[in-house]
């Protein structure tokens, strides 16, 4: 019983840990304020990783599309095992899901999240 929820803690921290070494365009995730995002997956449908491009409202002009991946505190863009993958780490930060989008009928690649209704009561505290 107790190794189940020692294990669950040391993920959350992990997790925690991780989430603040990343960051987009110089944003770091924990400090997007925007109650919407929007998450698009680029990469080959041939590799096994995949990166996510994170549109919060900033400001990017067509030709800077890799200021909007998710990258490690040294610029290098994060890969994820699948867009599962990055929505569990957006999970933790305290959205939820709303809607997804596909640009054909079997593979959906935008995803539309929401800042948590109490992550925005908190944020107003």
């Amino acid at each position: 019983m107790q190794k189940p929820f020692f294990l669950m803690i040391i993920l959350i921290i992990s997790f925690s840990y991780l989430s603040h070494a990343q960051n987009v365009g110089g944003v770091a995730l924990e400090d997007i304020k925007s109650t919407y995002i929007h998450l698009s997956r680029v990469g080959s449908t041939f590799k096994s990783k995949i990166r996510v491009s994170v549109d919060f409202g900033q400001r990017l002009r067509d030709d800077r599309l890799q200021k909007s991946f998710i990258v490690d505190s040294d610029g290098r863009p994060i890969e994820f095992n699948s867009m599962i993958d990055a929505l569990n780490l957006f999970d933790l930060l305290g959205y939820e899901y709303v809607d997804s989008s596909c640009v054909n009928e079997d593979w959906p690649v935008q995803y539309l999240l929401r800042k948590k209704k109490s992550e925005m009561i908190k944020e107003e505290e």
